[in-house]
């Protein structure tokens, strides 16, 4: 197949260049430590990092990028494991059956359970990119702007309307994120707008210091105003002295196997559907595995299948979330839109023609995927107790600072503009009132990105239509239309109904 055969020249070019390997051992490694650490987790790694790929050549910044991605949805399952406290959202799952494996001194056993079934979703995942997108982009190929724009307007208006617990706090997100990203030139008539006399701001916003300012800033004032000064109060039980407790058994493997199976068809397909990512896929698998399961009462009190379907689910939204956003343009998940927010940095274009100008580069980017699910596996195989151990005692107030002083350098570094550290505070302060209102971010993060392409997409076909009645008359841009108006009334009445219920 043509494809296995970009794959191998993927695969030598990354073993050839040693920035690309050491981007890849360095995102797997640094994604894995981050996602173990309660409060930090690989969408911090990956902001933090996307700095300095700036520097770097296309295929070792990104795949650097993809690697955190990966190897940190694994890492959060540590801490849940180890400590009942999930170092990401989609591991709140996982703690579920996991600690109550710990405190039976179960530990080795859950741990390699977890990284076993990240490690096979995530690769089953990444052959379903690998191989199957090349054929969405030669469909999307096809698309003009009108058909652009009604995907792009569905998309947006499912990020909206399904992150978070609220949908008007989503769309508003959303549509925050769409207004901040009309500053700059205008992308039709290439005149600045809402630039206020600010140089600056007549190129538009950059997108390093908003994301850093958004997730990274924000996070450090939310964890300062807890007055976390260390982890001394966290205690990991004592390992069982039965080795087998610490070993996963050649039955007890075949015994997961079918709960990793379809918590990958799970993950796969939520994935794909831009907006849900991986803290959605976990619960969903769960509780489909519970009902499949021959014994549901062991669910909750340290069942093996119940890690599996968590991990298996998280990861296999790794690779999904990558194919609406490499063919579309449209990120399926934060991690992704962070990704996205890469290429754009290089001046890579995203869509299906990249599959064609830049076939060895996105290639690349999927064998060093692969590696990276080698090399978290064999870490969190041999080491995942250590680690977790070693982050327990490892004191926070040494953390946090040491990431706001990363924060400033990568903010000012690009374009060495103090301007761009004043973005980032700003951009700092509203991720924080935004969380601390329960209003999600990725929503505004994503539209943001999206914004450029969904505006010129827009404005190109009302021009070459006959005004808005162009996005009916064509059959593809009509039918995303009616998905996304279903979206809203179908959630909108599905969150009356729970209203109604919970006051009955």
């Amino acid at each position: 197949m043509h494809q296995l055969g970009l794959l191998a020249e993927a695969f030598a070019a990354i073993f050839t260049q040693p920035d690309a390997l050491l981007g890849v051992i360095l995102g797997s490694v640094a994604g894995l430590l981050l996602g173990a650490t309660p409060g930090l987790t690989a969408v911090v790694g990956m902001v933090l990092l996307i700095p300095f790929s700036f520097y770097m050549t296309p295929l070792a910044g990104i795949s650097m990028l993809y690697a955190i991605h990966k190897s940190g949805n694994y890492g959060g399952s540590i801490p849940a494991i180890l400590m009942n406290t999930p170092g990401s959202p989609a591991a709140a799952c996982t703690q579920m059956d996991g600690y109550p494996l710990t405190r039976q001194g179960k530990q080795g056993k859950a741990l390699k359970v977890a990284v076993t079934a990240s490690a096979l979703g995530d690769l089953a995942s990444d052959f379903v990119l690998i191989f199957g997108t090349v054929y969405i982009a030669r469909v999307v190929y096809a698309f003009g702007p009108v058909e652009m724009a009604g995907v792009l307007f569905f998309s947006l208006t499912l990020i909206g309307t399904i992150t978070g617990d609220s949908m008007l706090k989503g769309l508003l997100s959303t549509a925050l994120g769409l207004l901040i990203a009309t500053v700059g030139l205008d992308p039709m008539q290439a005149t600045a707008r809402f630039s206020f006399g600010f140089i600056e701001l007549e190129k538009s916003l950059d997108v390093i210091p908003v994301l850093v300012g958004v997730f990274v800033v924000s996070e450090v004032l939310i964890q300062a105003e807890k007055q976390i000064s260390g982890n001394a109060d966290m205690q990991i039980a004592p390992r069982s002295d039965n080795p087998a407790d610490s070993r996963l058994s050649g039955p007890e493997f075949k015994s997961i196997l079918p709960a990793t199976g379809l918590s990958y068809l799970i993950g796969q397909l939520i994935g794909v559907l831009p907006g849900l990512g991986g803290a959605v896929a976990p619960w969903i698998a769960y509780g489909q595995v519970k009902n499949f399961s021959r014994h549901p009462e062991k669910f909750g009190k340290g069942a093996l299948e119940g890690i599996a379907a968590a991990e298996a689910s998280n990861n296999a939204v790794c690779g999904a979330n990558l194919m609406p956003m490499l063919t579309l343009g449209v990120p399926g998940s934060t991690d992704a839109a962070i990704i996205m927010g890469a290429f754009l940095i290089h001046g890579l274009e995203l869509g299906p023609r990249i599959f064609n100008e830049q076939a060895p580069l996105v290639y690349g980017i999927f064998a060093a995927g692969l590696i990276a699910i080698g090399i978290y596996f064999f870490i969190g195989f041999y080491l995942a107790e250590k680690i977790g151990r070693f982050i327990t005692n490892f004191p926070r107030r040494i953390i946090y600072p040491i990431i706001m002083i990363t924060c400033f350098i990568g903010a000012y570094a690009p374009n060495t503009s103090l301007f761009d550290v004043g973005v980032m505070i700003v951009f700092g302060l509203v991720g924080y009132l935004m969380r601390k209102s329960k209003v999600p971010v990725a929503p505004m993060i994503i539209a943001f990105l999206l914004a450029y392409k969904f505006e010129l997409a827009l404005r190109q076909a009302l021009v070459l239509g006959d005004g808005p009645l162009v996005f009916f008359k064509h059959p593809i841009c009509f039918a995303f239309i009616l998905l996304a108006v279903g979206t809203i009334v179908f959630t909108a009445w599905r969150n009356a109904r729970g209203k109604i219920r919970a006051a009955g």
